[in-house]
């Protein structure tokens, strides 16, 4: 599985879901869940954050050393390798299941960063001034690259070791900047950029060809893109407000909000057309986790009068998300959850420590992100194995 690219999505996009998300929907908590919780530990320092997990279980992000650096880092059954170790710093952003792994490293201070693709031990820069942010199982590279005859940032795609530099976007009034979202394994890109009067401007890049996600109604504004071309994100409503929704077959398909709300946004999609978000009654509120099906909303459902959102799904139709409530005392709590076929599993106790789903397998991996910026650190819940 091909992770998004968290560490501009999860910033953006997650962090307005999350404040999206009160609603009386109600799933009691049910056991044994069947997934293990792995502490990743760190390179030496006091922090990892966690991007990306494969199907095999090996993580890669980012971990501060015993000098107070931060480097790239792959773990592999409890052993974490760090991937950038002269390095002044450096990020793994994906890991395909073939063990492909990219990212970004500055090699020394005040140097700009090098996109990378690592491999069994050996380092390639792709771009330099760049950043590699996604690879597929194809072992294929997105990532953005700086364009100094445009003044700009766009996206690229290497491919056994040709770079192809998309141009900027070729839309009349469209700012010559863009961020690569998602690399799907046809090698499509999702990217987003604005017009110059800031308005959305979101494109999916196809072997040379740039398709706008717009139609007569609305511009989306993607977040996901799956193997069959399909985008899930949100378009605008009224004011403030947004409503989930998915680009297929050239069109826009507004995905609804849950009775009594006023917003939603979409935030990952599978080939199988599920959708996964959240619906709220207005920004600003919390919400409850919602699967789209067909197009029909399904609310994931809380604990007491708590909150949720559904932040991943993979092609087993397992969704991953966060679970929140407020105690008798006042305490702001959560845990990540695992949703499959009407059943909601929460994972581990509550906590008073924010925790945010950053990937899920397409084994069940659920790859979390457990305390503050001041003290992050990275959990793997490994799924039971399946019985035989």
């Amino acid at each position: 599985m091909t992770a998004r690219l968290r560490p501009a999505l999860g910033a953006g996009v997650l962090a307005a879901a999350l404040a999206l998300s009160t609603t009386p929907a109600h799933a009691e908590p049910r056991g044994p869940a069947g997934w293990t919780p792995v502490e990743l530990g760190t390179l030496g320092g006091a922090r990892t954050t966690p991007t990306a997990v494969n199907d095999r279980g090996q993580v890669v992000g980012t971990s501060e050393t015993a000098d107070g650096r931060w480097h790239a880092f792959l773990w592999d059954r409890g052993v974490m390798t760090d991937l950038t170790p002269d390095a002044q710093s450096g990020t793994a952003t994906d890991i395909s299941t073939k063990g492909h792994v990219t990212g970004y490293v500055q090699p020394a201070p005040g140097e700009a960063s090098d996109a990378f693709l690592w491999r069994g031990g050996t380092t390639t820069v792709l771009a330099e001034d760049g950043h590699g942010l996604a690879v597929n199982e194809r072992g294929q590279v997105g990532g953005s690259v700086a364009q100094p005859a445009t003044w700009s940032d766009n996206p690229f795609v290497w491919t056994a070791g040709t770079r192809t530099d998309l141009t900027p976007p070729p839309f009349p009034d469209a700012r010559t900047s863009a961020s690569l979202l998602d690399l799907n394994d046809r090698g499509e890109v999702l990217a987003a950029s604005e017009y110059t009067d800031d308005s959305d401007l979101g494109y999916v890049w196809s072997r040379g060809r740039f398709t706008e996600l717009r139609d007569a109604d609305a511009r989306l504004r993607g977040v996901d893109l799956n193997d069959r071309g399909h985008v899930a994100g949100s378009v605008g409503r009224t004011g403030w407000f947004r409503e989930a929704a998915l680009w297929r077959d050239g069109a826009i398909r507004r995905l609804g909000v849950l009775p009594g709300h006023e917003t939603s946004l979409a935030l990952a999609l599978n080939d199988a057309g599920l959708v996964v978000g959240v619906s709220a009654p207005a920004p600003g509120q919390r919400g409850t986790g919602v699967v789209w099906r067909d197009g029909v909303p399904v609310p994931l459902g809380v604990v007491g009068e708590g909150w949720s959102l559904a932040s991943d799904v993979n092609e087993r139709g397992q969704v991953a998300g966060q679970l929140g409530a407020t105690t008798a005392d006042g305490a702001e709590v959560a845990q990540p959850f695992v949703w499959q076929d009407g059943r909601l599993v929460p994972l581990g106790a509550p906590t008073e420590d924010d925790v945010t789903v950053a990937d899920l397998s397409e084994k069940g991996h659920v790859l979390t992100v457990t305390g503050d910026v001041l003290a992050e650190r990275g959990v793997l819940w490994v799924p039971a194995a399946p019985r035989s």
